[in-house]
């Protein structure tokens, strides 16, 4: 888990021209005793070919490695962009423009019942309780988890419905240094007493830097004046892989399986090349 420290000594350019030819795994650090995750963008931005993580933990960190590995059905592996597989001069002709996204929050369906203290939202990147412009780059979004133990008196049944959910969607474009500032994230407005069906109506634009390794994660919440804010659902996909016009987002748990039934955020997506203005891409 010393990436940063390498990268920061060496700079990036030389990590990357390292992982063109030679293999690079990154795991947490044993230091990490209560098996919480390292950020995988990194080791990723700089060519990595492995970015171990403790799959005991149902966290933002796994959430996009799920999202990362989407691109290629689940299989397991992914081809790393040509960039990153040859040198500095070669790689500068070949980087991908930076693109500009928008996505419109339209509305939720049959959102799941949310997970009290499943996941503290203090463990994600803090965004602001108000709506707010920003830039935004993806399709996806949710999966509320439960408790799965042996002993678990919600294993073989679904939890019990509030009898008022008031849900908002955080959105994060993550990748690049220049992808994963306080500007790259945004948060629609609450809808109280917005139940399994609220609508938004919300559009939010993100200036993604590096596209061809950006990954957008929505995640989904019930919003709670007095205590922390309840999970609800998630869902990551690749920048790379978003599909212009409206689009169905499927919701899903924390551990990455989908619910019952069919819940889902229903989004609008756009995207336009920086270098083409004007041209749709």
């Amino acid at each position: 888990e010393l990436l940063a420290a390498a990268a920061a000594a060496n700079g990036v350019a030389a990590l990357r021209a390292l992982t063109a030819s030679e293999l690079l795994r990154v795991y947490p650090s044993g230091k990490r005793v209560g098996s919480t995750n390292l950020d995988p963008l990194p080791t990723w931005r700089c060519g990595g070919q492995m970015a171990a993580l403790n799959y005991q933990a149902h966290d933002r960190a796994v959430w996009i490695n799920q999202g990362k590995f989407a691109a290629n059905g689940g299989c397991g592996w992914v081809l790393k962009p040509p960039r990153l597989l040859c040198g500095a001069s070669a790689a500068a002709a070949l980087a991908p423009a930076p693109l500009l996204l928008r996505v419109s929050v339209l509305s939720g369906h049959d959102l799941p019942p949310p997970e009290p203290g499943l996941i503290e939202r203090s463990l994600m990147r803090s965004t602001s309780r108000s709506s707010r412009r920003s830039l935004f780059a993806s399709e996806g979004s949710g999966g509320g988890g439960r408790p799965d133990s042996p002993g678990s008196p919600n294993r073989c049944k679904p939890p019990a419905r509030k009898s008022a959910v008031d849900p908002f969607v955080v959105i994060e474009v993550t990748g690049a240094a220049a992808d994963a500032a306080d500007t790259c994230s945004a948060r629609t407005q609450t809808v109280s007493g917005g139940g399994e069906n609220p609508e938004w109506g919300e559009t939010f634009e993100f200036e993604v830097a590096e596209p061809d390794v950006a990954v957008l994660l929505f995640t989904v919440w019930d919003d709670d004046v007095l205590s922390a804010d309840d999970f609800m659902g998630q869902y990551a996909l690749p920048v790379r892989c978003l599909r212009r016009g409206v689009r169905c987002v499927p919701l899903r748990r924390a551990d990455g399986t989908p619910h019952e039934g069919a819940p889902c955020l229903l989004v609008r997506v756009e995207s336009e090349s920086q270098k083409q203005e004007g041209k749709a891409i």
